[in-house]
């Protein structure tokens, strides 16, 4: 069955993966924030330090199910991926701990919710440059 017109180019490959790794990300999401949350509220673990180690399970689960899953890449060496992926996580968990602190300390937003806030965004610019680079097959 065809759809309309106007639905086609939601129908787009890049467009399946975006939501795979939406959904991919939620899982990410819940890892991470649990583990955040754990840490922060009932551990006492410093918000930083709570946040390197939620993001290092997160990214884990991440790492597994968008190789097989989102972008089908188990047929490239974990040598390449691994470490483009790597390298994608700790540049993300540094903007993300930066934003992070700004947010908490110069926008006074709780500790909690200014990690909620900064969820989508990371997200979204993981998105792309996982897709283009870290999942792409070698040229």
């Amino acid at each position: 069955m065809r759809l309309p017109p106007a639905l086609e180019r939601y129908d787009a490959p890049m467009v399946r993966q975006f939501v795979k790794y939406g959904i991919v990300g939620a899982s990410n999401t819940v890892i991470t924030f649990v583990v955040y949350t754990i840490l922060v509220q009932v551990v006492g673990v410093e918000y930083i330090v709570s946040l390197i180690l939620g993001y290092l399970a997160g990214s884990i689960n991440s790492y597994v199910l968008n190789r097989h899953w989102t972008f089908r890449a188990g047929h490239l060496s974990h040598t390449s991926v691994g470490t483009r992926f790597a390298i994608v996580q700790v540049l993300a968990i540094l903007a993300n701990v930066g934003l992070l602190y700004l947010l908490v300390h110069d926008a006074h937003v709780h500790k909690v919710a200014a990690q909620a806030i900064l969820t989508l965004p990371v997200l979204a610019i993981t998105f792309f440059v996982n897709r283009a680079w870290s999942f792409a097959a070698a040229s």
